[in-house]
C-alpha cells in the first residue's frame, strides 16, 4: 500500500496533461491496429500485452490482464470462436468482479467458456460460434455489447444485437470507420446493430485522444477551485461518455467546449473550465448507463454544491474496482456532508459553494476513482487530506500527481 498526503493549492491556472483514452486503445489494440503515440495507463498496457501473447504458437495461453475490465471482457468475446485455448485472469480485483454476463450469452452464441464461480480466471477451449445469432441486450453493457461484436468479428458470424438503453460506441464507429459489415438501425425498441463479420475489417491507424473519464476529475477541480481556470486540450467527447459534461452544464458549470474535430468517427475538443456555482438537480434514469463511471466524482462535486443531486438505478456501482456505492458513501461521511442512500439510490444534500472541511482520512478501497475522488477533494479542505493507497491510480492516470503538483498542490508521500 502506499499512502499520500495531499495539500491543495489555491487559485491556480494551467493545463492538463491526459492520459489516452483507455476504451479506445484497447479495441485498437485488440483489433491489431496502429495509434498515435501517448501516455497509456496500465489497463491499456495490460491489454496489449495479453493480446500479443493470444498469438504466440503456444498450445493454451494465460492471459494477465492486470486491473483491466474492459480489456479481460472484451477480449474473452475476441478469442472465443476462434478453435483455440485460452485462460485469463486479472489481479485480485479484476479476479472478483462478475464475468457471467459476457460468458452466458457468448455460449449461447456457441463459444464453450467456464468460470470461475463466475469469475475469472476465464477459461475459453476451442469452439465454433453460431453461423447466426440474435441477442436482445438484459443490460446497459458496452463491454457486454462489444464483446459480442468482437467475436462476430474475429469468428466470421453474423450477429444482430437489440439494444434497449444507448451505451458507449466506439466499438461501433471503430468498425465503421475500418468499413466493417455492421450497419445500426434506430427502432423503437432501441439500436439494432448487425454485423456480417465475414466482411472482415480494413486495418487502419486510429487516433485515440485523451481520456474524458479522466479529464472528469480536472473538470471537477476546476469548478470546485476558486478563482482558478484550467485548460484540458485533445479531450475525447463521443455523445455516450459525456453525459457527465452535459449534466454539469445544465448545473451552470462554466465549461467552454473549443475547437471541436472528428477523427476516425470521434468527436474531441478543447475544454476550458472555471470556478462555479453548481444548482444540483435529479439525474434521469436514462443517463446513468453513460454517467456511471463518473458518478463519484460527480458525488464530490455535488458535496460543494448548492440543491440536491438525485440518483437513481446506480446499483452497478457495486460491481465496479470496488463497491463504489459504498465507497462514495465514506467519502461523504468524511467530508461531513449529508446524504441518504436506499436501494440502488442515492441522494446527497449540498453543502454549497463556500463549504468547507478540515482534512481527513480517505479509505481508496484499492479503487483508481476513489483515490482520486479523495485527492480532488483537497481543493475544499483546509487542512491536509490523507489517502491510505493509491497504487490503483496508475491503471488509468499515471501522470495524475503530477498535474496537481504542477498547479502547485503539496504531495507527502508516506
Amino acid at each position: 500500500m502506499t499512502p499520500i498526503r495531499v495539500k491543495s493549492a489555491k487559485n491556480f491556472s494551467g493545463q492538463i496533461d491526459l492520459p489516452l483514452d483507455k476504451s479506445i486503445a484497447q479495441r485498437a489494440f485488440i483489433l491489431g491496429l496502429p495509434t498515435n503515440n501517448g501516455l497509456f495507463g496500465e489497463d491499456i498496457t495490460s491489454t496489449k500485452k495479453a493480446v500479443s501473447e493470444s498469438n504466440s504458437d503456444q498450445a493454451k495461453k494465460d492471459l494477465f490482464l492486470g486491473n483491466s475490465g474492459t480489456g479481460i471482457r472484451l477480449l474473452t468475446g475476441f478469442l472465443s470462436g476462434i478453435g483455440k485455448s485460452f485462460t485469463l485472469s486479472g489481479d485480485k480485483s479484476l479476479n472478483s468482479r462478475p464475468m457471467a454476463r459476457i460468458a452466458d450469452p457468448l455460449n449461447l452464441m456457441g463459444a464453450n467458456i467456464s468460470l470461475t464461480n463466475g469469475k475469472a480466471p476465464i477459461e475459453i477451449n476451442p469452439a465454433r460460434l453460431k453461423d447466426e445469432f440474435s441477442y436482445v441486450m438484459p443490460v446497459a453493457s458496452a463491454q457486454l455489447k462489444s464483446s459480442l461484436l468482437l467475436a462476430a468479428l474475429n469468428a466470421r458470424t453474423k450477429i444482430e444485437i437489440l439494444e434497449p438503453t444507448e451505451t458507449r460506441n466506439h466499438t461501433e464507429l471503430m468498425l465503421l470507420h475500418l468499413e466493417a459489415g455492421l450497419k445500426i438501425e434506430k427502432t423503437d425498441k432501441g439500436n439494432l446493430i448487425s454485423l456480417d463479420g465475414a466482411k472482415g475489417y480494413k486495418e487502419k491507424p486510429i487516433f485515440v485522444p485523451g481520456d474524458f473519464s479522466s479529464a472528469s476529475f480536472f473538470i471537477a477541480l476546476g469548478l470546485l477551485a476558486p478563482d482558478s481556470k484550467l485548460f484540458i486540450p485533445n479531450v475525447g467527447l463521443n455523445s455516450t461518455r459525456i453525459a457527465f459534461l452535459q449534466l454539469l452544464k445544465e448545473m451552470e458549470a462554466q465549461i467552454e467546449i473549443k475547437n471541436k474535430r472528428i477523427k476516425n468517427r470521434e468527436l474531441m475538443a478543447d475544454l476550458v473550465v472555471q470556478s462555479s456555482k453548481i444548482n444540483l438537480k435529479s439525474v434521469p434514469n436514462y443517463l446513468v448507463p453513460n454517467l456511471i463511471d463518473e458518478i463519484p466524482i460527480l458525488s464530490v462535486i455535488a458535496a460543494f454544491s448548492d440543491g440536491k443531486l438525485k440518483l437513481e438505478g446506480i446499483g452497478e456501482l457495486r460491481v465496479k474496482e470496488s463497491n463504489r456505492l459504498e465507497a462514495i458513501q465514506e467519502i461523504l461521511s468524511t467530508l461531513g456532508v449529508e446524504y441518504y442512500q436506499e436501494n440502488d439510490s442515492l441522494e446527497i444534500t449540498g453543502a454549497g459553494k463556500h463549504f468547507t472541511f478540515d482534512g481527513g482520512s480517505f479509505n481508496s478501497f484499492g479503487d483508481h476513482r476513489i483515490a482520486m475522488c479523495a485527492a480532488i477533494s483537497a481543493v475544499r479542505s483546509t487542512g491536509e487530506v490523507l489517502i491510505d493507497d493509491i497504487e490503483s491510480i496508475v491503471t488509468s492516470f499515471p501522470n495524475f500527481f503530477s498535474n496537481l503538483e504542477r498547479l502547485g498542490f503539496k504531495l507527502i508521500n508516506l
